[in-house]
């Protein structure tokens, strides 16, 4: 049988303040919005599309969302797509295609549309605290190295 491909790769901004919950088998789960700028010109004029995603996280990476992202925080995620489908309150026939989170990565600042409780990562698969980063990490922004560093 051929294996396919379904992964989807994004960066976008939330839409809305993370949903966390924890289900009856114990696992956390979170859900959010992801809208999506893109620019194109045609005929000569400049024009802005927007598209929104609904996202679904699980496990320690829902919880880490839970925890810094907020409304606002630029988000590259990877993922891959999941379509559902039920019967609504009035009987029709519902659908909606998802998008499941399995790797992401908080981008921008750490005040960057994500209010004092969000936090930058350099690399998020799940895991871990986000540690403040330390005086040394920062040694090129602040100018204070030895010359013989300087890759150049």
């Amino acid at each position: 049988m051929a294996s396919d491909l379904n992964r989807v790769v994004l960066v976008g901004r939330l839409t809305r303040d993370p949903e966390l919950k924890s289900v009856g088998s114990g696992s956390t789960l979170c859900k959010f919005g992801i809208a999506n700028n893109r620019s194109y010109s045609t005929g000569g004029e400049k024009r802005d599309e927007v598209n929104f995603f609904n996202c679904t996280a699980w496990g320690k990476q829902a919880e880490i969302l839970g925890q810094y992202a907020r409304k606002g925080k630029q988000l590259a995620i990877e993922g891959r797509l999941q379509f559902r489908s039920w019967d609504g309150a009035d009987g029709k026939k519902q659908s909606a295609v998802d998008i499941i989170v399995e790797n992401f990565q908080f981008l921008g600042s750490r005040d960057d549309g994500g209010g004092s409780g969000s936090r930058s990562s350099s690399s998020t698969s799940g895991g871990g605290e986000y540690p403040q980063p330390s005086a040394s990490d920062n040694a090129y922004e602040s100018g204070d190295f030895p010359d013989d560093d300087i890759p150049f």
